[in-house]
């Protein structure tokens, strides 16, 4: 069934994205955006994204995530370039994704005993290396996680971080640090 959705989903989205350079002044958030849809025997959509894309920031600058209104939870994982799914096949077998949630303590019947809603670095509100994660709420529901989230990037100059959503793998983003 999840092979199926992500084919689907993977067709009806558009590959387009643009590059934020990011100043001193400027607003550092990225807002899940995105709906799902399904008509029985017509059509299953999800449109779930990263909004804007790609980030252009300094090490020591704050970013911040926000999900004010998607109906599902999220992760942002950073996760090591060769590991970000790039087809459909990728998506359905993401092996990542699944060590990810798992780390979480999140197995198919959803958290377990074990949940820790933060991994890493991402405990001290960093994002700087590959294990990073933290789990961003929804609006669907209130008060189980947060549904705006900010991490200061301390990863080195002339890194680039590059993140998914281990729940949705076809949400992607990076962040080039200057």
């Amino acid at each position: 069934m999840r092979r199926f959705v992500v084919l689907v989903l993977s067709a009806l989205l558009g590959a387009g994205s643009s590059i934020v350079l990011v100043g001193a002044d400027s607003d550092r958030t990225i807002t899940i955006r995105g709906d799902e849809r399904f008509v029985a025997n017509t059509i299953i959509q999800a449109t779930f994204r990263f909004s804007p894309g790609p980030l252009v920031v300094k090490s020591g600058d704050a970013v911040t995530w926000t999900n004010p209104a998607t109906p599902e939870p999220h992760s942002i994982s950073i996760v090591n370039q060769g590991d970000l799914p790039a087809s459909v096949e990728d998506v359905f077998m993401c092996s990542v994704c699944n060590d990810i949630l798992t780390a979480h303590g999140i197995g198919p019947g959803g958290p377990g005993p074990s949940f820790t809603p933060v991994l890493g670095n991402a405990a001290a509100h960093q994002l700087q290396a590959v294990g990073d994660s933290f789990l961003i709420g929804s609006s669907s529901m209130p008060g189980f996680l947060p549904t705006s989230v900010t991490e200061t990037i301390t990863a080195q100059s002339g890194s680039t971080l590059y993140y998914l959503c281990a729940i949705h793998p076809w949400m992607q983003g990076t962040i080039s640090v200057n």
